[in-house]
């Protein structure tokens, strides 16, 4: 649904960035991870008719307590886990009548697929438990222009990162940073499959998302593990070769890949790539210069 027309229908509505719970209230879920709030006092008795129907979507949405965990950051979660991923799927196209295949083939597409999660009428979230950590980078990037093509509908996605249930900072808190870079991204018409650090270093040059959250908590990760800053900041300084860095550090080539393996265990982040490498740089060089 497009905001601006129901707003034309609604015009004392409120568009907002979460679903309202506010008792006396309806919200009704938009196409860009937004809701539209209505007073159900001012509605007549057909306005509430259509709202219900359209309210429907947001009914079934609810009902998943991952979606109560996670994104509305309300109760406990409805299982025990040790890390979790999100893929952050935008559809700027779809056939209605391929939509159901295209998400029980996505469901299969992941080992590690723990549950599905609606946010609106062309947004999913494909949650992911990653206790132990399985990287799913190739198995989309080798499988979207087919997926694409298959099931007639074109894709933005973002893989976000290994969160931990500990985490510092409120997990819902979190990946609603996250959120809001994804629809950042996309709303600029951006498609195809893209890390989380390529879009966080892509966000550095736009400045609109603020993931000053994200980024003292992934800088505490950092400080948090054993040789792990002087491991980034060698890498940086041999472009990533590990026989140069494992020299400069005095370490065997094994014991730096054993080190570089544990830290993409618990955060998604592969130092051997450059892009993920960068992201990590970034966030130590305050306290390197």
């Amino acid at each position: 649904m497009i905001a601006k027309e129901l707003l034309d229908w609604f015009p004392d509505g409120k568009i907002l960035d979460q679903p309202g719970d506010k008792e006396g209230y309806l919200s009704l879920p938009l196409s860009n991870y937004q809701w539209l709030l209505l007073e159900e006092a001012s509605l007549s008795e057909r306005e509430k008719q259509l709202v219900a129907l359209l309210t429907k979507q947001e009914q079934t949405i609810s009902l998943n307590p991952w979606y109560s965990y996670l994104i509305e950051a309300k109760g406990q979660a409805p299982q025990n886990f040790k890390k979790l991923q999100l893929v952050y799927c935008h559809l700027s196209y779809f056939q209605q009548e391929n939509l159901s295949s295209w998400l029980d083939m996505m469901r299969t597409l992941f080992p590690n697929f723990l549950t599905m999660i609606q946010v609106g009428s062309q947004d999913y979230i494909f949650v992911l438990q990653q206790d132990k950590y399985s990287s799913v980078r190739s198995i989309l990037s080798d499988t979207l222009e087919a997926v694409e093509y298959d099931f007639g509908v074109r894709l933005s996605i973002m893989l976000g990162q290994v969160w931990a249930q500990n985490a510092q900072q409120n997990l819902a808190d979190l990946i609603k940073a996250e959120r809001e870079l994804f629809k950042t991204w996309w709303c600029q018409g951006h498609q195809g499959v893209h890390t989380f650090s390529q879009l966080y270093l892509w966000s550095l040059g736009e400045r609109q998302v603020d993931l000053r959250l994200i980024k003292d908590y992934l800088r505490q990760q950092i400080l948090d593990q054993d040789q792990i800053q002087e491991i980034v900041l060698s890498l940086w300084e041999n472009s990533a070769v590990l026989t140069k860095t494992a020299q400069q550090l005095y370490l065997h080539r094994n014991s730096l890949q054993y080190k570089i393996d544990k830290w993409a265990e618990l955060t998604g982040l592969e130092l051997k790539d450059l892009t993920d490498l960068t992201l990590c740089y970034q966030l130590i060089l305050p306290d390197i210069l």
